[in-house]
């Protein structure tokens, strides 16, 4: 999909620990901010991991389930959940060149999340005074997708979190994003069919290529780690 305006790449490497990719992307960052690489998506699937943002509350910790590991991270936002059957989608992005403001990328990429569900005729939206994508339901309104990032110089990282056929009863030890644990929903829910998380990256891609006007053409770790050589003679990712 030919977009003017950026050039970016968009990486699905599976399902990978948390605190490996949580490394990477640092690793990332340093290189994005000295130009070796182009803005990044980098779609991904955790196995069961809690995480604690900048603004986690005791509170919200209560009653949570200690069997699973917990991992203190750099974004905003409070506590959550990742596991199977989530998308995870982080953003390696340099935002010196989008206007060096947050808050608009927090809205854009709400805004990414409420256009790739159209496709699957779910009306997202947002919560005033909350952040992420939430959907109207009979029981009201549920939250569908968490977000909280985080930025070094201006070079954004962590990113966005969607329900895709996600184990709700993961959220209900502890108060996620501060909310009570039954707000959370899955796509799959809304849906009543199961949710292929290959093709939710791909319309998921397509909406970011769209709301951030970026060409994001799919790379591999070997292209990446050739791309860099190729520009300082040598090293890896």
């Amino acid at each position: 999909m030919k977009i003017a305006g950026h050039n970016g790449w968009v990486i699905d490497i599976g399902v990978r620990g948390y605190e490996e990719t949580q490394r990477w992307q640092k690793s990332l960052i340093s290189l994005r901010k000295r130009g070796l690489i182009r803005d990044l998506l980098i779609i991904v699937e955790h196995p069961p991991v809690i995480t604690l943002g900048r603004q986690t509350k005791p509170a919200n910790l209560a009653h949570i389930d200690t069997s699973l590991k917990q991992v203190e991270v750099e974004r905003g936002g409070d506590v959550t959940y990742h596991g199977p059957g989530q998308l995870v989608c982080y953003q390696i992005f340099d935002l010196n060149a989008r206007g060096r403001d947050l808050h608009k990328h927090i809205r854009s990429l709400e805004q990414t999340v409420i256009d790739t569900l159209n496709d699957y005729n779910v009306s997202g939206k947002r919560v005033e005074g909350l952040t992420g994508v939430w959907v109207d339901t009979d029981d009201g309104e549920r939250k569908i997708t968490s977000i909280g990032v985080a930025a070094k110089q201006w070079v954004s990282y962590h990113g966005l979190a969607v329900n895709l056929e996600t184990d709700l009863e993961a959220f209900k030890t502890f108060n996620p994003c501060g909310l009570q644990p039954e707000i959370m929903t899955t796509l799959s829910k809304l849906t009543g069919v199961q949710i292929d998380r290959i093709k939710f990256g791909a319309s998921l891609t397509k909406a970011f290529c769209s709301i951030f006007e970026t060409d994001f053409t799919p790379i591999t770790l070997d292209e990446i780690s050739e791309n860099i050589e190729s520009q300082e003679g040598g090293g890896h990712v």
